[in-house]
């Protein structure tokens, strides 16, 4: 067994005679793959308290708490200057640029007072219980239970043997998905089908952005940045012996099903 302190020390000594606490942020809702999108909001989050519990603190070393006792590390900070508010402490907490090989990886069992969310790092022993592989998206849920950010894809295929259940199972079907447009709400439905099934055909968005699609590329010159707004979802998992005819005739149904030839982005 390592501990987190163990570990921390091997790679740093900044907080070394410092005042350093560390932090559990629970949401039992959350999940790693929603963690890893929205630690922007939870960096904000932390920054405002009801009681002055950085008051006198160097450094904070920040979790969000996942399942059971578990919390996966999302960053460190130090601790500015305070402004008090209508009795609320807005903390400026900068975030710091090390350790950073081990954040959104490190996974500590914070024990079994998870109420007390604020411990101080040299007096409270945290076990390390796992260290995730590099360009981890999280857990796979099912075929038709996921929906991936434009993000989410690219980090899946550039790191494809850290997310290998993932590649394993979108490679082994065909089927029917769906792109969605987040800045205007508008669908468009693709089939996959062949040689690596919707892993195959997704990958290919993940280099080229739109695929060849004329809408989707019509979109994508609208800015450099435009793609970002696509989210990723499978309508149906078809198996992969079946004829590109059947996948196609399922792909059109599910066209009429979406209007998405006389609204969306479908031209075909």
């Amino acid at each position: 067994m390592i501990t987190f302190q163990e570990l921390i020390n091997l790679k740093t000594e900044l907080f070394n005679s410092k005042k350093v606490k560390l932090v559990r942020h629970k949401d039992s809702r959350v999940e790693y793959r929603e963690f890893i999108k929205n630690k922007a909001s939870l960096i904000e989050y932390q920054k405002e308290q009801s009681k002055p519990v950085f008051n006198g603190v160097d450094y904070i070393i920040a979790f969000e708490g996942i399942e059971g006792t578990k919390a996966i590390l999302f960053g460190f900070f130090k601790v500015g200057g305070v402004e008090i508010i209508n009795n609320q402490y807005y903390y400026d907490l900068i975030e710091l640029d090390i350790c950073e090989d081990l954040i959104d990886r490190v996974v500590i069992d914070w024990g079994k007072a998870t109420i007390t969310w604020h411990q101080w790092f040299a007096k409270q022993i945290k076990e390390v219980v796992e260290i995730l592989p590099k360009g981890y998206i999280g857990d796979f849920p099912g075929l038709t239970n996921f929906i991936l950010d434009f993000q989410e894809l690219e980090k899946l295929f550039k790191n494809s043997s850290a997310n290998r259940i993932w590649q394993n199972h979108l490679s082994s079907v065909n089927g029917v998905y769906l792109i969605l447009d987040k800045k205007t709400g508008n669908h468009y439905i693709g089939s996959a089908y062949g040689v690596n099934g919707i892993w195959g055909r997704w990958e290919y968005y993940s280099k080229s952005k739109h695929c060849g699609n004329v809408e989707l590329e019509k979109l994508c010159n609208i800015s450099d940045d435009y793609h970002l707004n696509f989210q990723f979802t499978i309508l149906q998992s078809l198996p992969s012996n079946m004829s590109q005819k059947e996948v196609s005739d399922i792909e059109t149904l599910y066209k009429l099903k979406f209007g998405s030839r006389a609204f969306g982005l479908n031209k075909n």
